[in-house]
């Protein structure tokens, strides 16, 4: 079953949702480490440029805050990393990790800009769009963001306090066709899953669950974000009537922008009519 079930009743009421990180929880391993560091060393390998961005560093404090990445997992994971010659240190955080890493300063405005990443594992966006761009410009493709969030954001990461001990994690779900963890884009199939249906949802369908972390290192003052991908086939929930509802519950409830953003159109109203056909029916 899967072990990160992050839709409720209140999932789109359009806030933050974060939590505490509790000690030792930083780091999120399990049993597909080697074969996730794998596909990131393959993915580093054959498409570097698309996995790895860095915005002009002409002071260095870029590469002083990812080398202070590098360290604190270090020590989270009770271990010094060895040094590498040649790689920048975001790839370095990367390649240690399930994690991806986004690694955001503050420019002289006090606007937080995502200044170095490695993202071996998007859920359909593109690294090289997102860049040297600052938080708000970032989400901009976001329902509501603007409106409702970004604002609460900005100001949250200059309130939050340095040290691992401090940060806080959230948790972000998406439905998809494709279980591939490299995911930049859509493939252009979002609008052509007529196949799915209320029959085949839990054969064909992809519960996506993030896990994001926020982080501010001591040193740099810099805001790391993680990103750590659990996939999970949407059937595996099939006899969890719990889970079931609240995934229901959970989609009756988003706001058609919501909806329309999360590319559901194609096969939201399957997953309903799957979940109604293998239970009692959930509530409306």
């Amino acid at each position: 079953m899967p072990t990160h079930l992050p839709f409720d009743g209140r999932a789109f009421r359009l806030r933050m949702g974060l939590r505490t990180l509790e000690p030792g929880t930083w780091i999120d391993a399990d049993g597909h480490r080697d074969a996730d560091l794998a596909l990131k060393d393959r993915l580093l390998g054959e498409r570097h440029d698309e996995v790895v961005a860095l915005a002009p560093d002409p002071d260095g404090a870029a590469f002083a805050a990812c080398e202070e990445l590098v360290d604190s997992i270090g020590s989270e994971l009770g271990r010094r990393p060895l040094p590498a010659t040649g790689v920048h240190p975001v790839e370095r955080a990367g390649r240690l990790t399930q994690e991806d890493w986004c690694v955001h300063l503050a420019d002289a405005d006090g606007r937080w800009r995502l200044v170095a990443a490695c993202v071996c594992f998007p859920t359909r966006w593109v690294l090289g769009h997102k860049i040297g761009r600052t938080v708000r410009e970032i989400h901009a493709p976001v329902a509501f963001y603007d409106e409702q969030l970004a604002d609460p954001v900005d100001a949250f990461f200059d309130r939050l306090r340095p040290g691992v001990e401090h940060g806080v994690w959230r948790l972000n779900w998406n439905l998809t066709d494709d279980p591939t963890l490299f995911q930049p884009v859509a493939h252009g199939r979002r609008d052509l899953r007529a196949d799915i249906t209320a029959q085949n949802a839990g054969e064909l369908l992809w519960l996506r669950v993030e896990r994001q972390t926020l982080v501010k290192l001591e040193r740099s003052g810099a805001v790391v974000f993680g990103i750590r991908v659990h996939e999970d086939p949407l059937g595996d929930l099939a006899s969890d009537s719990d889970a079931l509802d609240r995934l229901a519950r959970s989609l009756r409830a988003m706001p058609e922008p919501t909806w329309a953003y999360k590319g559901l159109g194609a096969y939201g109203e399957a997953v309903l009519a799957w979940i109604e056909a293998g239970s009692d029916g959930p509530p409306s």
